[in-house]
């Protein structure tokens, strides 16, 4: 079996992202009965990387998006299962020694270089940064970009390798702190996007201030954004966004982020149509046709609604930063559906439990938890008659109360099979945490169901 990138030691290399916790884990979602037609991926040659564009193209960006997708669909558990299988659409043309270590931090920026170096695109990023505090990953100020390092071919072509065992090395959560508005005395990698379909897409990063760096891979109907992301035990795993990611101020530059467009200029182009030398330049905020600081200060003082403080309105109804994406990137056609999001989750939560790792416990912990959470929510909005929650059966309690029980029962099937301990795999983080106890939480809604039958959806 091929290997891919980076004979690095872990141990400091992984210490820039926090082990996450899970909210709402889910698996790769059925595919819509209709959908657009999904990008095609040119193969690629083995060999150096050779830049035959000087500039990322719509086509290409879509393409990226498309390269990640493919990869978080697979259902790859570690960052070198992920790069090593067919789920990398380009694994067939790395070397045998090839090797891909990466937290969440490295994670993005190292699929990013790896995709541009699979279609002779440019690349650069900023590899020096300064800040205040001991530890500029978590510091309460901005970072700042002070230097980049721009991928050029001298003539020999760019030993991709290389390139990716430097980013492994000089990125991490501390690179994406930085107030989007911020473009001196370099520009940085990341801009901050409009909270619209399109905007928001496949390869748009999510970082959390806490330290930790999640990559977008799907946007459904109802307007979830699916995420994929690495952890320090390099385990891969997938998630809805919403509240457990934090809303950041400004600043701090949390939320979304997409890679910033670049071109590379006074470079020669050779008869192969490859181009040697050069600098690259990057795109000014002000010329990003999608740059926006909503996500930091809210649409409705722009929907010339007073306001004080951030505030979101969507079709003129108020609402919070979550809800606001959501009816966003569904235009308006968004719901939540909390039989779903257990089955999901259970199915997410049953495999981290098999783990028995420290970081996959704490992820189970978290994770239980905030389900619990979720859960109370949803209950509560539907026995308020919230239309943006759907359910529609006869009830609500005893539907999820069948869900668990039917996924507790094959968690527990599933771990005899294997190599788990005998029991539920679960039970002991119950125990150890009632607030984690799914079960209660159905066991307190109402019996009687607020609606019958079809319900409208949105607003």
């Amino acid at each position: 079996m091929k290997r891919l990138i980076l004979a690095a030691a872990l141990g400091a290399a992984l210490a820039g992202c926090t082990a996450k916790e899970k909210i709402a884990e889910v698996a790769p979602p059925p595919p819509a009965d209709v959908s657009p037609p999904r990008p095609e991926l040119a193969p690629a040659s083995a060999g150096p990387w050779r830049i035959t564009k000087t500039a990322w193209t719509k086509a290409d960006e879509e393409g990226f998006g498309e390269f990640v997708r493919r990869i978080a669909e697979s259902g790859c558990s570690t960052t070198i299962a992920c790069m090593e299988s067919a789920a990398n659409f380009y694994h067939d043309s790395d070397p045998v020694t090839f090797r891909f270590h990466a937290d969440c931090a490295k994670w993005a920026y190292m699929l990013r270089a790896y995709y541009a170096s699979k279609n002779g695109l440019p690349f650069s990023y900023v590899d020096r940064i300064t800040g205040e505090g001991p530890d500029l990953r978590y510091d309460r100020t901005s970072n700042i970009a002070i230097e980049r390092r721009d991928i050029i071919d001298t003539g020999a072509g760019i030993d991709t390798t290389a390139v990716l065992q430097e980013l492994h090395d000089h990125v991490s959560t501390a690179t994406y702190r930085m107030d989007p508005a911020a473009e001196t005395p370099v520009e940085q990698d990341f801009y901050s996007p409009k909270l619209a379909p399109g905007a928001i897409r496949p390869g748009t990063a999510i970082y959390d201030i806490n330290g930790h760096v999640m990559l977008v891979y799907d946007i459904t109907g109802d307007g979830s954004i699916l995420y994929m992301d690495a952890h320090p035990d390099e385990i891969v795993t997938r998630g809805v966004y919403g509240p457990q990611v934090p809303q950041s101020q400004a600043a701090l530059g949390g939320g979304f982020k997409n890679f910033r467009p670049l071109q590379l200029v006074d470079a020669q182009k050779q008869a192969d149509g490859s181009y040697i030398g050069g600098h690259v330049v990057l795109v000014e905020n002000a010329a990003i046709e999608d740059f926006s600081l909503e996500q930091y200060q809210g649409n409705a003082a722009a929907a010339g609604v007073p306001a004080d403080g951030m505030a979101f309105r969507y079709n003129n109804v108020p609402l919070d930063l979550y809800e606001y994406v959501r009816a966003s990137m569904s235009k308006g056609g968004f719901a939540f559906n909390p039989v779903y999001e257990l089955e999901a989750t259970m199915d997410s939560l049953c495999h981290d439990a098999k783990l028995g790792t420290p970081e996959a416990d704490a992820r189970v912990q978290s994770g239980l938890s905030g389900l619990s959470a979720d859960l109370s929510k949803d209950a509560a909005a539907w026995e308020a008659r919230d239309l943006r929650v759907v359910y529609h059966g006869v009830s609500l309690k005893q539907t999820l109360a069948d869900a668990y029980a039917a996924k507790e029962q094959a968690c527990v099937a599933d771990a005899s099979a294997g190599n788990a301990k005998p029991g539920h795999p679960l039970e002991p983080f119950v125990r150890r945490a009632p607030e984690a106890d799914v079960q209660r939480v159905i066991a307190r809604i109402a019996d009687s169901t607020p609606f019958s039958g079809m319900r409208p959806v949105g607003y």
